[in-house]
């Protein structure tokens, strides 16, 4: 288990199910604390005092309980039913053995726009709060009726001038507010009283529904997640680093893999964190082996029996044998810098099934995936092979790391060279990969390249298929070759799902030439419809030779700025991919987003 100086915590509300689940599931995944939310112990058959119990005998803190709310900005006729409402959840919190509360900004839409009232309030909470030796952690909701900014809410902590009363900082009502860790500055460590974290994809929506709905994992957002909380670490706040996640990915996920989840985003919170921090804050990090310096392609593997239709369509791609393993079923085809490898042992269906990189060095990647808590591929590996660590996708995509070429581990020197094959020609490499994952395991799925690889995500892209709609989120390594899209396809029930590696994109540098070679020996193209061909010519004014030379090719066209992409996909061929291989011209750099609605319609 990945050990660290930093205290990690996490509400319960972040996790489905009942409470006793929810408490298993995070001592499991090895968290030191929590916080119970107040909704979660109401509904459970446990007293706070067995609560207390079974945490104690679980190993977990209760670091916080949580929420109260709307106990500031309050009509004072109103305010004594405040406190009986905060003296009875005092009570509550002396069983749990809790010592801080969470207290919300008022949200309701009667609150009260007076400063000075508000902290005149929080100082009386503050009172009774100190004689059962408590203390409040006072958070700005981003949707507080008057108080929705972290600076407001520490003017009203100051102004209350009580020890018990303490700032509450969560990173996603600061960040969704425009705030970072710059507003924090100048506030006393010791006078923050808890922080929580969370994560989200940037949309421009109701920051309530926002909240509610699409709050992620560190490392599964956008938002500038470590940047705040370097911050509250700088200002010198000893406390817990505790997770408050809400989703509605979340509310139906087993509460297990959710807290492994929880964990691995902790890990690449520290990995963040280590970049940016120095002095004693930088100590309490105690961070994992880093990412890969540069991640690239090293091949993918194609399961299916001797025989199948697979050696067909490579070699009518033109790849050849360049190699047989040495004790394994496996033969390595190649066309230039491309590399595919088909494994002939007995599988449920052919299917493409594994990705190859070379991500140096191999045990930093094994002993970072251990402490991220990725499972390893139960493979075997025979005297002198290379070794090849294997880690499983939250999808079930087999990824193997390899040293780099001419080491020791290097992947190809467990092939026999073939003599007898030679090279016909060379495409360039494996551009990218699609992946078609289920929607409530995209953010897994995003966590796994992310945390592991350190791949970053682009913008979020969504479009209309001829039944239901496509999202899509493209990672790429920092340094190294290695794209990842990975599409959620959302249909109706009655359109059947496949889930996995969806299409192979190949670059070359003639995809004319490629194309025509490969129809020459009977791969079967999409053929994009006339009106297409018309739309280009609309939108671009190509010149009459390209415009014919695509039509007659059955090819794709895009364009930015000076930079072309013409491309081509072949009919989805047995295990449901397509091979789509393409030519960027003058440092085009994306995917063809715009012909993605007739690529997805042409195979109906």
């Amino acid at each position: 288990m990945h050990n660290s100086r930093i205290r990690k915590g996490i509400a319960t509300v972040s996790l489905s199910g009942v409470l006793s689940d929810k408490l298993e599931a995070i001592a499991a995944a090895g968290f030191d604390g929590i916080e119970i939310f107040d909704n979660d112990l109401v509904a459970s058959p446990l007293s706070p005092r067995e609560v207390a119990t079974h945490c104690s005998e679980l190993g977990l803190s209760i670091d916080l309980f949580q929420p109260v709310r709307d106990i500031e900005g309050v009509a004072p006729e109103r305010f004594p039913a405040v406190l009986h409402r905060v003296r009875r959840k005092l009570e509550v919190m002396t069983e749990l053995g809790a010592t801080v509360f969470l207290a919300c900004s008022n949200a309701l839409p009667d609150a009260i726009d007076d400063t000075d009232l508000s902290a005149e309030q929080l100082h009386a909470v503050g009172d009774l709060a100190a004689s059962y030796g408590v203390t409040v952690a006072f958070e700005a909701l981003a949707w507080g009726r008057h108080i929705d900014r972290v600076g407001q809410a520490w003017a009203v902590v100051e102004q209350a001038d009580h020890p018990a009363i303490t700032l509450a900082v969560d990173t996603f009502h600061m960040l969704a507010r425009g705030d970072d860790g710059a507003a924090l500055a100048g506030i006393p460590g010791d006078r923050i009283g808890f922080l929580q974290v969370a994560d989200a994809p940037v949309l421009d929506m109701n920051v309530l529904e926002w909240s509610r709905h699409f709050r992620c994992f560190p490392g599964q957002g956008t938002l500038d997640v470590a940047g705040v909380v370097a911050a509250v670490l700088e200002s010198g706040y000893t406390g817990p680093v505790s997770l408050e996640i809400f989703s509605d990915v979340v509310r139906e996920a087993d509460p297990f893999v959710t807290a492994r989840d929880a964990m691995r985003s902790l890990v690449f919170l520290e990995d963040q964190l280590g970049e940016r921090l120095s002095g004693p804050a930088r100590e309490k990090i105690s961070a994992a082996p880093p990412v890969p310096q540069r991640t690239d392609v090293a091949f993918v593997e194609l399961a299916a029996p001797a025989g199948s239709a697979y050696a067909e369509l490579l070699t009518g791609l033109g790849f050849h044998i360049a190699g047989r393993h040495r004790s394994k079923p496996v033969v390595r085809w190649s066309n230039g810098g491309a590399d595919v490898v088909l494994n002939e042992q007995p599988a449920p269906g052919p299917a493409a099934t594994a990705l190859g990189l070379v991500a140096p060095p191999v045990s930093d990647v094994a002993e970072r995936a251990a402490a991220l808590l990725w499972p390893a591929v139960d493979r075997t590996r025979g005297a002198g092979e290379a070794d090849l660590p294997g880690i499983t996708s939250p999808s079930g995509l087999h990824v193997f790391v390899s040293s780099e070429p001419g080491d020791a581990d290097d992947w190809r020197t467990d092939f026999v060279p073939s003599t007898d094959a030679a090279q016909e020609h060379g495409w360039l490499g494996l551009d990218h990969v699609d992946m078609t994952v289920p929607a409530d395991e995209l953010n897994q799925e995003l966590s796994f390249f992310r945390t592991l690889f350190g791949l970053e995500p682009e913008a979020p892209e969504e479009y209309i298929q001829p039944q239901g709609r496509l999202r899509i989120r493209a990672l790429r390594a920092r340094k190294g070759n290695l794209r990842v899209a990975l599409n959620v396809s959302e249909t109706g029930p009655d359109v059947p799902q496949r889930h996995g590696i969806s299409q192979l994109a190949f670059a070359t540098a003639d995809v004319v030439a490629e194309v025509r070679r490969a129809r020459s020996r009977g791969v079967e193209f999409l053929t994009p419809p006339e009106n297409y061909y018309v739309d280009l010519d609309a939108r671009f004014i190509l010149e009459p030779g390209l415009l014919d030379t695509l039509r007659e090719h059955g090819l794709l066209y895009d364009r930015v700025g000076d930079g072309e992409l013409l491309h081509a996909y072949t009919l989805p061929v047995p295990g449901g991919f397509q091979v789509e291989l393409l030519e960027r011209r003058c440092g085009y750099d994306g995917y063809g987003a715009s012909n993605t609605h007739v690529r997805l319609a042409a195979p109906r």
